[in-house]
């Protein structure tokens, strides 16, 4: 957001009002109106001041305030964008007010992540951005070459490195807990796990753009996340249609769409492979990760899944002699290079994810951050596996 933007806020109670004041500091120059005024009398006719977002609080399961959010929608300019905040919205609720006409729905409590996504939202209308139609994001899966690898910790400082440099460009980036019987993606990045994947299997048959978002949660990195199921759920609870669905509905939305896989094979993980661009595959170099890591290539070979574009990713790696085995001996038990090494900052990566925070955001000169920057580059600036994605625009986020 280069120009600063001009925010008002139409709230129902003084304590919205300061707990927002109090999320929305030091918001790029964001200049914020936040005034105590309910929907009924802002629906009256008054004159509203002019802004590039407008903030409305309203009840979705009150007919007489969606009717007067509607009202309140036709009579604004275009270039102002509407954002509903609302307390404990359902997934229905959330599908209700973005048909209305909402650009996005802010949950309360309110976070500054969700509220920066929508300023972010507000900026592209102001300077006529829209997604380009018939173009798709690409697909990462993130599979682990065995438990305790660390391959989810590193699926999320990826995406958090690749919605950083993506977001210079306008374009975004989100990751998917597929893990159902163990995900820990919302943990690591200390985010709510209120919505999520479990609320969208329920509903494969209306599953779209509305409400994949109405089931993510934002990250200050601005990395956009949908949620493991709170509670253990059955593999058999997902199918390989709704996961070809949701990849489809997610690459329709983002730029790079990051998935973490769930150890145990299931039809509709093999299915979400299939539809990717790309698949790292994470291990270590200890005797039982690479041993491991060799049964998910076998594996991928006996399912005929054997072409698709795995890279190799060892993590926690120390550059020393004296080892159990040295990087060649690796690459000969797997019958394939390594493709990129994640330093063992040990340090670092556990401040990071005690905090929810990026590792740039911790220590951005540190061993860890440029191992993970060298991923999310090389992702980038990939081919895809099928004509019309969606090109990333930016520059390397080394660079920053």
């Amino acid at each position: 957001m280069s120009h600063s933007l001009h925010v008002v806020g139409m709230l129902r109670t003084p304590q919205l009002r300061s707990a927002l004041a109090e999320v929305c500091t030091d918001m790029n120059g964001t200049r914020f109106d936040l005034r105590v005024a309910p929907l009924e009398q802002i629906a009256t006719g008054s004159t509203l001041p002019s802004s590039d977002l407008l903030m409305v609080e309203v009840d979705p399961k009150s007919d007489s305030d969606m009717g007067m959010l509607r009202d309140l929608i036709a009579r604004q300019h275009s270039h102002t964008a509407i954002v509903a905040t609302t307390a404990d919205a359902t997934l229905d609720d959330v599908r209700k007010l973005m048909r209305l006409g909402v650009m996005d729905v802010i949950p309360q409590p309110v976070q500054r992540g969700d509220v920066f996504a929508a300023l972010e939202t507000a900026a592209k209308l102001r300077k006529g951005m829209a997604p380009a139609s018939g173009t798709k994001g690409r697909l990462v899966s993130v599979l682990k070459g065995g438990g305790g690898v660390g391959a989810t910790t590193v699926a999320v400082q990826t995406g958090c490195c690749l919605a950083q440099a993506l977001q210079k460009g306008g374009q975004e980036a989100c990751l998917l807990d597929l893990d159902v019987q163990g995900g820990t993606v919302a943990l690591y990045l200390d985010l709510s796990d209120r919505v999520g994947l479990a609320d969208l299997v329920d509903l494969p048959e209306r599953l779209d753009a509305d409400l994949l978002q109405g089931a993510m949660t934002r990250h200050d990195s601005g990395l956009s996340v949908v949620a493991a199921p709170r509670d253990v759920m059955p593999l058999e609870s997902f199918t390989p249609d709704f996961m070809r669905r949701l990849t489809e509905v997610a690459r329709s939305r983002f730029t790079v769409v990051l998935a973490d896989l769930p150890p145990a094979w299931s039809l509709w993980s093999f299915e979400a492979l299939r539809q990717s661009d790309e698949v790292l595959l994470v291990t270590q170099m200890t005797v039982p990760g690479v041993r491991q890591a060799r049964r998910q290539l076998d594996t991928l070979k006996a399912e005929g899944l054997d072409d698709l574009p795995i890279k190799v990713v060892l993590n926690r790696f120390e550059k020393r002699w004296g080892g159990t085995f040295n990087m060649k001996e690796v690459e000969k038990a797997l019958g394939r290079k390594i493709d990129f090494t994640v330093a063992n900052d040990y340090r670092t990566v556990s401040e990071a994810l005690d905090q929810g925070l990026s590792i740039s955001d911790v220590r951005k000169r540190s061993k860890a951050f440029k191992s993970v920057t060298k991923i999310s580059d090389a992702l980038v600036s990939a081919g895809s596996r099928a004509d019309g994605r969606l090109e990333p625009q930016l520059a390397s986020v080394s660079a920053r």
